[in-house]
This record gives C-alpha cells, structure tokens and sequence, in this order.
C-alpha cells in the first residue's frame, strides 16, 4: 500500500500555507483589494459632485461626433464641402489650395450645376468620362474624390505641373499633347481661350 505524501507547508509572517500557490493566491486577492478600493476612494469625490459622470458624457460625445464626422462628410453646405475637397485633394498627394480653386471655378461648389456641353455636378465631368472613371458626377463625395485622383494623375503624367494638369482636365489630354508638342513653352497659347482662362484664373495668387 502506498504511503501519503506528507504536506508541505510554507510560512510567512506568521502564518501557515499549505503551499506556496496559496500563499501567492491569498496574496493576491489582498493585494487586488487594496488597489480596487483606492481607486473607489480616489474616484468617489468625483462621483458625488457629478464631475465624473460630466467626464464620462463629454467623452462618449466626443467619440460619438468623430465617428460621425467620418462616417457622414458634410455635403450640405459650401464650407462642408470645400473641407471635403481639402481632404481629397491631401489624400490624392495634390495642393489643396488649388484644388479648391478649381472646383470653385468648376461649379462654384454647386453640387447640381450643368453646364451648356453636358457638364455635370460639383466637378463638372462629362458624362462619359464620369462612367469611364465609375464617378458619380451627382454625388460630390464621388465626385471630389474622383476629380482629386484624376488631377493627381494628370500632375504626375505632367512632371508635377498643375497648369499643364488643369488643361488636360478642361481641354482634354489630346489637346494638351498638341500643344506641347507644336508650341513647347508657350503650349497655353494654343488653348482654346476657355481653357487659357481657366488655368491662369486658378494659377494666379
């Protein structure tokens, strides 16, 4: 017949374990208790004056309104739409500044603007090239997104010159490649006058 273990005991301070598990568990929970009402006591003036409950709101609001911000771009209003702009127009890698100039003179930021050739929406994209980019020319967070994305492209194409990038966009890349190739530096003067006007209104300070 086996023999029983005999039990280990561990002290400490007095006191009598039957092992060091226990010892670490008992331990523990003290330990654990201590902190759990220091942190009621240092919480709990806060708690009687309200100022804690007041904390607690103005963060859950803050998340809330920037979770909102995020999710639902401000279309309504000019200056939430330029702000939108201004944002894919930084996210594009392209100056916000000018961006915001181009739509400007594009529709004024009018987000249901025609124009006499087709022209749609905020960013005035013909209806073509809207569905060949899968733009929506009517909805300006598409719109603003794309238009940003394709004047990031044309700066690009174009050695980063945005004069040269806002032609293609008014103009059409074909006639800015003429342009360049039979007049070199002096490509703008053979615009057409709209778009000679439309780079240099936006370029200009």
């Amino acid at each position: 017949m086996r023999e029983r273990d005999p039990e280990i005991y561990y002290y400490h301070k007095g006191k009598v374990y039957t092992s060091f598990n226990a010892f670490v568990f008992n331990e523990g929970c003290k330990i654990a208790c201590i902190l759990l009402f220091s942190i009621c006591g240092l919480l709990l003036p806060f708690y009687v004056n309200g100022s804690l409950q007041r904390a607690a709101e103005s963060i859950g609001s803050l998340f809330a309104h920037t979770s909102t911000s995020a999710q639902a771009p401000d279309t309504t209003t000019k200056a939430g739409l330029i702000a939108l702009a201004r944002t894919d127009a930084l996210a594009a890698g392209i100056s916000p500044d000018l961006f915001v100039k181009q739509i400007n003179q594009e529709s004024g930021f009018n987000t249901n603007e025609t124009s006499p050739t087709g022209a749609e929406g905020i960013a005035q994209f013909e209806p073509g090239t809207a569905a060949g980019l899968a733009i929506d020319p009517w909805n300006p967070v598409s719109a603003l997104q794309g238009a940003a994305q394709l004047m990031s492209r044309y700066t690009r194409t174009y050695g980063g010159d945005y004069a040269k990038a806002l032609a293609a966009y008014n103009g059409g890349s074909g006639t800015l490649q003429y342009c360049l190739t039979t007049y070199g530096s002096q490509w703008l003067s053979c615009e057409p006058a709209q778009t000679q006007a439309y780079v240099q209104k936006i370029m200009s300070s």
